[in-house]
């Protein structure tokens, strides 16, 4: 059995409910923020899933706000990286992200993808990590005030 093999399957076996499949791992939305448990590695299929579920909220609402559950991810595949940099047109409706359960490796490549897209696309977006989900979701809750504020 794979890692990737072990962990979708204790995943599945400790999913909360409302989690469907999201390419290889799972995701529920919670209104404006997109649940996402990653589970192994994540490939360039992987992340295009992960974007046409952004495009989608972003249809339904101002702004979309992610909550990356890490704590069983094991990396991002290169080739899924460049695509989120340099293709991924769905990053214009991430408003804010949160990671729960990052390794020191992926806060590093997290912190270097979210600089590598606001190089490219000039569009910055609020990425934090936490130890617990409702840190997590307390921080996107803050965003979505800011970003609703009337100006």
């Amino acid at each position: 059995m794979t890692t990737r093999e072990r962990v979708s399957s204790f995943h599945v076996s400790t999913m909360d409910a409302g989690f469907a499949r999201m390419g290889a791992h799972w995701a529920k939305r919670e209104g404006s923020i997109l649940v996402v448990r990653w589970s192994g590695d994540v490939s360039l299929d992987d992340m295009k899933a992960l974007y046409d579920r952004i495009d989608e909220m972003g249809r339904e609402v101002p702004g979309v706000y992610c909550l990356f559950d890490s704590a069983h991810s094991v990396s991002v595949a290169r080739d899924a990286r460049v695509w989120a940099v340099r293709e991924a047109q769905g990053a214009r409706a991430i408003r804010g992200i949160a990671v729960v359960g990052a390794s020191f490796a992926v806060r590093v490549l997290g912190t270097m993808l979210n600089r590598a897209t606001d190089a490219l696309l000039r569009h910055g977006i609020p990425l934090r990590f936490f130890d617990t989900p409702e840190e997590g979701r307390d921080y996107l809750e803050s965003e979505r005030a800011r970003h609703e504020a009337p100006r």
